[in-house]
């Protein structure tokens, strides 16, 4: 086994552990060592991805021109719809499936770019391919299903259920999530396909002026989609050292950067440390109502953090977005739980009228605070 095989390997178990850092120092490393290594760059693509290094990934795979392989060109799609590039992330799926028709992935990560682009028909017609492959994610039937019901096909809802979540929990984290903000959904709630048209949305339905801050920044994509639409300075908050607890199946300190910094733009502030750390001392710096927060906590134990330290913060029109709110397998003991002892505490009632299916958050408005 050569340096530069020992090195992706070792990358590809600090793939499967989450530290996706830690697996681009390493495929840097073999790269420069054997930059032809069979398997290199699908590896290195996969990992910028995952590590939230979407335009690195884009260059890379854009680099190799026509040799690149299916899973590279499948990062490239993936890191175009982070970046909220509706059009060509669509043709960039397009293009994996032309070359693996039955790609349950590559249909279900089209679903929310062509949600965007072509509208509601095109993108079920993708969700439904994609939970028909052989082999796909069994949690495909439970976005179709929530999709329907959102789209107002409440009998072609019901009938997804039946046949494939009633006897099937695992799978219906989507539907259990919509059906427990039903009763909170604006009339004229929107649906989104991408993260950036929806916090665009958002910032746009803030009526009040304020503040404007981001928990969880990480790589600075939403941050930077904000700090392009607010018209204002923005802040960020994140420790940079991952997430400070468990998480579902992943352990404390995955989506770390390693305290390394985002390049974020001009109007964006970013203040790092942990929430609990840096929000007090901001706030008192900072008086006034918040305007729109953006929650990427992930875990419960942060939200909570935010919304309590935010309290006397959020005023009819504020909104506020989690992009974890539903969806995810322990989406009701997260950022939703948190949420809801907050409304609770405090007396807070808001309306959801901006959710994505595709990437799991949701927005809403505060209509009544304290």
């Amino acid at each position: 086994m050569t340096d530069a095989d020992q090195l992706i390997s070792h990358a590809r178990s600090e793939m499967a552990s989450s530290r996706f850092a830690s697996a681009c120092a390493l495929l840097e490393r073999a790269a420069a060592l054997d930059p032809d290594h069979p398997g290199l760059l699908a590896a290195r693509a996969a990992a910028c991805r995952r590590d939230a290094r979407y335009a690195e990934c884009i260059a890379l795979v854009a680099a190799a021109g026509a040799a690149a392989g299916v899973q590279p060109l499948y990062e490239r799609a993936m890191s175009l719809a982070h970046l909220g590039q509706a059009e060509a992330a669509l043709a960039g799926f397009d293009a994996v499936l032309e070359r693996d028709p039955n790609r349950a992935a590559a249909w279900f990560g089209s679903f929310g770019p062509a949600l965007e682009v072509a509208g509601m028909d095109s993108a079920l017609a993708r969700l439904r391919r994609a939970a028909a492959c052989p082999g796909a994610n069994g949690k495909y039937w439970g976005v179709l299903a929530a999709t329907l019901r959102l789209a107002g096909r409440a009998d072609e809802a019901a009938a997804v259920h039946a046949r494939a979540l009633a006897r099937h929990p695992r799978r219906r984290a989507m539907w259990d999530g919509v059906a427990a903000i039903a009763a909170d959904l604006a009339p004229a709630c929107r649906l989104f396909g991408l993260s950036a048209p929806l916090l665009r949305h958002a910032l746009d339905a803030a009526t009040v002026p304020g503040l404007v801050l981001e928990f969880g920044v990480r790589r600075g994509t939403s941050l930077t989609h904000l700090a392009e639409a607010a018209g204002q300075t923005v802040h960020g908050f994140d420790s940079f050292q991952g997430l400070p607890a468990d998480w579902g199946g992943e352990t404390a300190g995955v989506l770390t950067t390693g305290t390394e910094l985002p390049v974020v733009p001009a109007n964006a502030r970013l203040h790092p440390g942990w929430f609990e750390d840096s929000l007090p001392d901001f706030l008192a710096d900072h008086p006034g109502p918040v305007r729109l927060v953006n929650i990427d906590s992930d875990i419960h134990a942060s939200a909570r953090t935010v919304l309590w330290r935010l309290a006397d913060r959020l005023v009819p029109g504020s909104v506020v977005v989690f992009d974890e709110f539903i969806g995810n397998r322990t989406w009701a003991a997260d950022e939703f739980r948190a949420w809801s002892e907050f409304t609770e505490a405090f007396g807070v009632r808001a309306t959801v009228f901006a959710l994505s299916t595709a990437t799991k958050q949701v927005a809403m408005a505060i209509a009544h605070s304290p």
